[in-house]
């Protein structure tokens, strides 16, 4: 029969230490790479907003200017 071996106490805590340092790095790295994709599709929706906006805008002034071609002062 094989003798019963075990790992001394710190050998053990370091192990478990080393597995929550892996695991802390790959939930942030998780994060950013989250963060990182919200960030991209905002930026895209902001611009397309923007556009819209300007858009809207332009016919706003369109329309008051064929409204009243003679009530410029």
């Amino acid at each position: 029969m094989a003798p019963v071996t075990f790992e001394p106490r710190a050998a053990r805590v370091l192990k478990a230490l080393l597995l929550a340092g892996i695991v802390l790095a790959a939930f942030f790295a998780g994060v950013l790479a989250e963060r990182l994709r919200f960030d991209v599709e905002r930026r895209d929706m902001l611009r397309r907003y923007d556009k819209a906006l300007r858009q809207h805008q332009e016919q706003i002034m369109q329309s008051e200017k064929q409204a009243a071609p003679g009530a410029t002062r």
